[in-house]
C-alpha cells in the first residue's frame, strides 16, 4: 500500500483531514470580509517641515462595522521614513497589503532613541485612537498627507 505509514496519525485519511482543516483555518485568517487598499503618504508638521523624531509609526484604526462578534477589522500600520516623512508599505494582514477600505482614525506614534514612545514632538492626542483628530477615507483616495501641529 502506498501513501503515509499506517502508524503515523492513523494513515492517509487522517493526513487528508488534517490538511483540509489547515486549509480551512488558513482561509479564515485572510482579508475577507474586509478588503484592503494599498496606500502611501507623508507625515509632517502642519507647516510642511519634517518631524525630527528618531522613529515614527502611523496606525490606521478602521471605523467600519464588525461583521460579527468574532470577525473584527484589523488596524493597519507603517513605519515612516523620518528622512523624508514618507510611508509606503502599510500592513494589515500581510506585509504591504494596505489598509482596510473605509474610514479610519489615524494615530501617529513618535519613538525615542530607546524605542519608547515620546510625546514631545506633537500634541499627545495624535498618539491615541480615542483622541486623535486625524481621519481619512481609504478607497479611491490612496495618497495621504498627514499633518500634526508643533508643540510650542
Amino acid at each position: 500500500m502506498h501513501g503515509f505509514p499506517k502508524g503515523l496519525l492513523g494513515g492517509r485519511w487522517t493526513w487528508a483531514a488534517a490538511l483540509g482543516l489547515l486549509a480551512a483555518i488558513s482561509a479564515g485568517c485572510g482579508r475577507e470580509p474586509y478588503g484592503t487598499v494599498r496606500i502611501r503618504g507623508k507625515v509632517t508638521y502642519d507647516d510642511g517641515s519634517l518631524i525630527p523624531a528618531p522613529a515614527l509609526f502611523v496606525y490606521f484604526e478602521p471605523q467600519v462595522e464588525s461583521v460579527d462578534s468574532r470577525t473584527t477589522p484589523r488596524r493597519g500600520f507603517a513605519e515612516v521614513n523620518v528622512a523624508d516623512g514618507t510611508f509606503r508599505r502599510v500592513t494589515t494582514y500581510a506585509p504591504g497589503d494596505g489598509a482596510i477600505a473605509g474610514e479610519h482614525k489615524v494615530v501617529i506614534e513618535a519613538l525615542g532613541e530607546t524605542g519608547a514612545p515620546v510625546y514631545t514632538y506633537f500634541p499627545r492626542e495624535y498618539s491615541d485612537a480615542a483622541t486623535t483628530p486625524l481621519r481619512i477615507e481609504v478607497g479611491s483616495e490612496r495618497t495621504f498627507h498627514l499633518q500634526v501641529p508643533k508643540l510650542p
